[in-house]
């Protein structure tokens, strides 16, 4: 097929006819994550190994019935139209896959042809074989490869265009062949009804860099983040692995773009990488230590002070400026809101700016908890306006109209300390916030526990980490309140808590082990790498 960029109307018409039946037959087959069919007691999938796949790479035709029987008499959501695919789904394990491959041959036996979610999850266990012995081009025999291409080339006999669930079962068997250029096409048809997975695309980058295809494996890498997933580590090891190869002369250059891309994204890698990372120095490339940093930000190693987060005053009129267009002046944001009150509101911060700190009255009084009294709730505000005032800072209170009701002392107290605007009781506070905050200038702080994901993916990914080094640099929130009523606040952290480079040396956070979503709040990773390259 063509590039999917040449897809005419027809083609498209038929796509979408055929994803229909295709969602339909994998659903049929149990492919969807959730399904409850995963969900076999642990008895009675022990007894399915004991009894029948323990030490086995092949079973008769009288076995594998007996097990397919057992399979559905232990799981009311397994049925005839399912089985298949549940049967293949119980190979976990490379060593598995003849076992895998002899279920295909039982059900030619019996003349039954099996559905996509059978053959997508045989796949799989192609897949899963090619990792465990070393993820090369040989791992799998020619006659492994021969069959995962014989598979694909009976998908592509019977339709075009594959949804996104296939696309990607697809890919995990074509990684292991030859046909890696084939995997470029599905990652791109994927995309036409869903995001791909972290695991499809870390499969594709992974090939891309250890096959030497540096910039497709770049592209990869910036659509995951894009998309908010987290690369896998074995993509990582995959590109440190193929630029040791290249050349010494462009090791550091590729090295550091690495580093800087972990800055930009806030990627935090797994002792996994870690290890492998460490293990350059064996070749006379880095010197490695592992460190940490001091509440201050200096590491304990090198004793350099780790670089200021402030983000620039270019960057920060980029973001203000970008923020009103982007964001606030949205349909959808001011849909519990009104015209009238978004010109209001302008009005009183033109009026009442700059603030030293502007404070979400609301998040800070559910803090504890929203079954608290309303003296209780009124009590935490009137705290934290207190923890400001007493140090003179000048601060904006944003709150809805129905907590007037609240305590009148507390209430007398913040208006006598504060800027207070009361929003209509069902409007959204943040983009209030964050415009009140921008407007009054590059040092104004906030209150919020909130961590503001959907502004900051509104914005852009040119934009999104200026935002999240500016909230980094100015966001406080609660962390708790004792017992005697004094309050502990949580300040931002004021120097850069994700990879970058001191004079010659670089820092690098690491954590034990991997976690798909990138980090949202804002801590100081307990374990950093000390790394300076050798000349």
């Amino acid at each position: 097929m063509n590039s999917l960029k040449f897809l005419n109307f027809k083609t498209t018409i038929k796509f979408c006819n055929e994803r229909s039946a295709l969602l339909q037959s994998i659903r049929r087959g149990g492919m969807f994550k959730r399904s409850p069919a995963l969900k076999l007691q642990a008895a009675a999938l022990q007894d399915l190994y004991t009894n029948f796949f323990d030490n086995r790479t092949e079973l008769s035709v009288e076995e594998w019935q007996e097990a397919k029987q057992a399979l559905v008499n232990n799981n009311k959501y397994i049925s005839s139209n399912n089985v298949d695919a549940m049967m293949i789904g119980l190979f976990k394990y490379g060593h598995q896959l003849p076992l895998a491959k002899d279920y295909l041959k039982y059900l030619k036996k019996i003349n039954v042809e099996p559905n996509v979610a059978t053959l997508g999850r045989l796949l799989r266990v192609y897949n899963t074989a090619y990792h465990e012995r070393g993820g090369s081009i040989d791992s799998l025999t020619p006659e492994e490869q021969n069959e995962i291409l014989s598979i694909y080339t009976h998908f592509r006999s019977k339709h075009d265009v594959f949804d996104t669930t296939t696309c990607e079962n697809l890919i995990h068997g074509l990684v292991a062949t030859e046909r890696f250029g084939d995997c470029k096409e599905l990652i791109e048809m994927a995309k036409l009804t869903a995001v791909p997975t972290v695991a499809a695309y870390s499969e594709v980058a992974v090939k891309a860099f250890s096959t030497n295809d540096m910039s497709y494996g770049w592209q990869i890498l910036d659509e995951m983040v894009t998309a908010g997933k987290q690369p896998r580590c074995e993509v990582f090891i995959a590109y440190i692995e193929q630029i040791t190869k290249n050349s010494d002369k462009s090791f550091q250059h590729e090295f550091e773009k690495l580093l800087e891309f972990f800055g930009q994204h806030d990627i935090i890698i797994s002792e996994k990488v870690v290890d492998y990372i460490t293990s350059l120095e064996n070749k006379n490339l880095l010197s490695i230590t592992k460190s940490k940093l001091s509440r201050s930000g200096k590491c304990r190693n090198c004793n350099n002070q780790m670089e200021n987060i402030s983000v620039s005053a270019a960057d920060f009129a980029k973001l203000s400026n970008s923020f009103l267009n982007k964001v606030l002046i949205r349909n959808d944001v001011f849909q519990k809101s009104t015209p009238q009150e978004v010109d209001r509101f302008k009005a009183f911060v033109a009026e009442t700016a700059p603030y030293d700190c502007v404070i979400d009255g609301l998040n800070v009084a559910y803090s504890m908890g929203i079954k608290k009294s309303p003296a209780m709730l009124a009590n935490l505000v009137t705290n934290v306006v207190k923890y400001f005032s007493s140090q003179n800072k000048h601060v904006l209170i944003l709150g809805r109209k129905h907590m007037q009701n609240w305590s009148k002392t507390s209430w007398n107290y913040i208006y006598k300390n504060a800027s207070v605007f009361l929003t209509n009781n069902l409007t959204h506070d943040d983009p209030f916030l964050l415009y009140a905050t921008l407007k009054s200038g590059h040092h104004t702080d906030f209150f919020s526990r909130d961590l503001m994901r959907t502004h900051s993916f509104l914005l852009g990914p040119e934009l999104r980490p200026i935002f999240r080094r500016w909230q980094q640099e100015h966001q406080y929130s609660l962390v708790t309140q004792t017992e005697g009523g004094k309050i502990i606040v949580k300040e931002p952290i004021r120097f850069m808590i994700c990879a970058h480079k001191v004079k010659d040396t670089w820092h690098l956070p690491y954590k034990q082990e991997y976690l798909a979503n990138p980090p949202t709040s804002f801590e100081v990773s307990s374990n950093w790498l000390c790394i300076k390259f050798q000349n």
